[in-house]
C-alpha cells in the first residue's frame, strides 16, 4: 500500500512540474519596433527591429528559424542593416550572405503578371536555446508606387513582447490620422526637424493564439492605424478608379456569350461559376501596392487576385442588368478617417457572414459610404414530422433504435462552441445573433416504445435563455427545443454562462430519440 501511496506522489510531482513547462511560451520579444517614415519627396520607409530569444527546440527549428520580407523590387529596396544572433554565451554569430536567400512569395506562385515580387528569406544561424535573434531591416519604396502612407498593424505576435513600439513620421504640412485600437497606450506626439512623429510604447504584450478569424474586430488585439489620406471616402477613391470593368467592352461581350440561351433566373449563378473557375491569387491588396489589373487581362490570363475577380464579376453581373456593387469590409472598427487601404479586411459583393456581424465590422461602398447588409441569419423555426420504420435512424443491438432529431445546417450547434473550454480569457465574437426553435414530432409504431424519458429542462441566465422538452403519449413524442441568446459579443465575464447553455443545447441526449423493440 505504502509503495502504491509513494508512486502516485511521484506521479503527482511530475505532473505538477509539467504543467508549467507546458505553458511557458517557445519564445519571447524582448523588443519589437516599426517604424514608418513619410519622406517630403514622397518616398516611404518601414523598418522593423526585433529581438527575440529561443526557448525551445520548436521555436528554434521551426516557428523563428527563418525571418520572411516581400517586396517589390520595381518599386522598392529591401536594406539589412544587422541580422545576427547572440548566443546564450554573449557570443555574436553574424548572418552569412548565404542565408540571405530570394524567393517568389508562394502567393505569387501561379500568377505570371506578379512574378517580379520578391520574397527574402533569412535563415538565422548559429541558434541554440537561449539563444537571441537580432534583425534590423527597412523596406524603402519609390515615390508614387503607393497612393499614401497607410499603416495597419495588428499586435498579434505567436510569442510575448516585452517592449513594442510603433512609430508613424510625416511631414509637418501633411495630414495625419492615427489611433490606437483596443488599447489604451496614449501616444507620444512630437514635431522633429520638420516631421510630425507619433509613437506607441506598449509593455508586456500576452502571446496571442488565432482562436477565432477576427481577433481585432472582438477587442482581443491591439491595432494602430495611421494614414495620410483626408478622408476614407479618398482613401477609397484609389480602388473605385480601377474598378470599371462595368464599361469594358470584352466584358459586355462575355456576360453576352455566357448568358446566351439562359433564363432570369440562371444569371447571376452562371457568372458567378465563371469567376470561380478561374485561378485565384492570394496576394493581399498591400502585396500589389493597392492596384488591380483590368478585367480584361484577367479574363485573358484566366485568373487574378481576389480584388481582381471581385472587380470581374461586378463588371459581368452590371452588364448583364444585375446588382453588382462592391463593398468594402475592414477589419476593425475605428474612426472613418483612420481607416485606410491597409485596414480593408475584404471586397465583396454579398456575404451573409459579414452581414451576421455588421454592427462590430465597418461595411462601406466604394464612395465610402455606410452599407447596409441584409441579415440572413434570421430566427429559425423549425417544425418536422419523423414517422417510425425499420429504415428510420441507426439500428442499434438488443433492439435498440437511435433517432436522430433534425436540426438546422447553419445553426449555432454547427460551431462546437459546447466542446470548448469552460473558461475563456478573451471576447467571442459570434457570427449573428441566436434564435433557434425545433420541434419534431415522432411517430412511434405500436411494436416500440420510447426510452427517451419525459423532460422539462430550462437554462435562464445573463447570455440567453434555453428550453428542451420531451412529452410522450401512446404513439408519438414531441420533442420542443429552443435556444435564444441576447448577446453577441461575448466577455470573458459571460463565457461561463454561454458555455453552459452552448454545453446543454449540443449534448447529443438532447438531440436524440432512443427507441426499443416491445418484448
Amino acid at each position: 500500500m505504502k509503495k502504491i501511496y509513494y508512486i502516485y506522489v511521484c506521479l503527482g510531482v511530475l505532473l505538477l512540474t509539467a504543467l508549467p513547462a507546458k505553458a511557458a511560451s517557445e519564445a519571447e520579444f524582448g523588443k519589437l519596433a516599426k517604424t514608418y517614415t513619410l519622406h517630403k519627396d514622397g518616398s516611404q520607409e518601414m523598418r522593423v527591429y526585433k529581438e527575440l530569444t529561443l526557448f525551445t527546440h520548436a521555436a528554434m527549428n521551426g516557428l523563428y528559424g527563418e525571418s520572411f520580407i516581400v517586396y517589390n523590387p520595381a518599386y522598392q529596396e529591401l536594406k539589412i542593416h544587422e541580422s545576427y544572433t547572440r548566443q546564450k554565451d554573449g557570443k555574436i554569430v553574424k548572418t552569412p550572405e548565404n542565408a540571405f536567400v530570394e524567393v517568389l512569395p508562394a502567393a505569387a506562385a501561379d500568377a505570371p503578371a506578379y512574378n517580379g515580387l520578391k520574397e527574402m528569406v533569412v535563415v538565422h544561424t548559429g541558434l541554440e536555446l537561449g539563444a537571441t535573434i537580432c534583425l534590423d531591416y527597412s523596406v524603402i519604396t519609390r515615390p508614387g508606387y503607393l497612393p499614401g502612407l497607410d499603416v495597419y498593424v495588428p499586435v498579434e505576435e505567436l510569442s510575448p513582447v516585452k517592449e513594442y513600439i510603433c512609430s508613424v513620421s510625416v511631414p509637418e504640412d501633411k495630414p495625419l490620422n492615427y489611433a490606437l485600437i483596443n488599447g489604451k497606450a496614449a501616444p507620444v506626439v512630437k514635431n522633429e526637424n520638420g516631421s510630425k512623429v507619433v509613437t506607441w510604447i506598449l509593455k508586456n504584450i500576452p502571446a496571442y493564439y488565432p482562436m477565432e478569424s477576427t481577433p481585432a474586430l472582438s477587442g482581443n488585439i491591439p491595432v494602430i492605424l495611421a494614414n495620410t489620406y483626408p478622408s476614407m471616402a479618398d482613401a477609397l477613391k484609389v480602388l473605385k478608379s480601377q474598378f470599371t470593368a462595368a464599361h469594358e467592352k470584352e466584358v459586355m461581350a462575355l456576360a453576352q456569350k455566357l448568358l446566351q440561351g439562359k433564363n432570369a433566373d440562371e444569371k447571376e449563378a452562371v457568372l458567378m461559376n465563371y469567376v470561380h473557375g478561374l485561378g485565384t491569387s492570394r496576394l493581399s491588396l498591400s502585396e500589389t501596392g493597392y492596384r488591380i489589373r483590368p478585367a480584361t487581362e484577367v479574363i485573358r490570363t484566366a485568373y487574378g487576385t481576389e480584388a481582381e475577380k471581385i472587380n470581374l464579376l461586378a463588371g459581368l453581373l452590371q452588364a448583364a442588368g444585375l446588382q453588382g456593387e462592391v463593398k468594402v469590409a475592414f477589419g476593425v472598427k475605428a474612426p472613418d478617417n483612420c481607416l485606410g487601404l491597409g485596414a480593408i479586411s475584404q471586397l465583396f459583393l454579398d456575404s451573409p457572414v459579414i452581414a451576421g456581424i455588421q454592427e462590430y465590422q465597418p461595411v462601406n461602398t466604394l464612395d465610402g459610404k455606410k452599407a447596409v447588409l441584409e441579415v440572413k441569419n434570421k430566427p429559425v423555426y423549425e417544425t418536422d414530422t419523423i414517422t417510425v420504420t425499420s429504415e428510420t435512424g441507426k439500428t442499434l443491438a438488443g433492439g435498440y433504435r437511435l433517432i436522430t432529431l433534425p436540426r438546422a445546417k447553419t445553426g449555432i450547434a454547427m460551431n462546437g462552441y459546447g466542446f470548448g473550454n469552460t473558461e475563456r480569457t478573451t471576447n467571442l465574437l459570434l457570427p449573428g445573433m441566436t434564435d433557434e426553435t425545433y420541434i419534431c414530432i415522432v411517430n412511434v409504431p405500436s411494436d416500440m416504445q420510447v426510452c427517451t424519458p419525459q423532460k422539462a429542462k430550462e437554462i435562464v441566465n445573463a447570455v440567453g435563455k434555453l428550453k428542451i422538452t420531451v412529452q410522450t403519449t401512446e404513439d408519438k413524442t414531441e420533442v420542443t427545443r429552443s435556444l435564444r441568446l441576447n448577446k453577441q459579443w461575448i466577455t470573458p465575464t459571460d463565457y461561463a454562462d454561454f458555455h453552459r447553455l452552448m454545453s446543454e443545447w449540443e449534448d447529443s441526449h438532447h438531440t436524440t430519440l432512443l427507441l426499443k423493440e416491445k418484448k
